[in-house]
């Protein structure tokens, strides 16, 4: 299944949909929802707290916390 998200004003009450390749066989459901009556406004983008400024992780995070050595169920 694929989604395709429109966000479009109606012009004499029709909206035309021009469907991508691959979306022109089988059936396809159509949802109308009616929201606002202007597009929605792009939101802020959210901003680290002042607290984490010049913060940085150097560690690995991949790399395991600690040496193979330490574990008793590989022995």
């Amino acid at each position: 299944m694929e989604a395709l998200r429109l966000i479009t004003k109606p012009v004499n009450r029709q909206i035309i949909i021009d469907l991508p390749p691959g979306m022109d066989e089988g059936i396809v459901e159509v949802i109308v929802l009616a929201a606002k009556k202007t597009l929605p406004e792009k939101t802020k983008r959210r901003t680290p707290p002042t607290e984490l400024a010049g913060t940085v992780l150097y560690d690995d995070l991949i790399a395991p916390a600690v040496p193979e050595s330490d574990w008793d169920a590989l022995q």
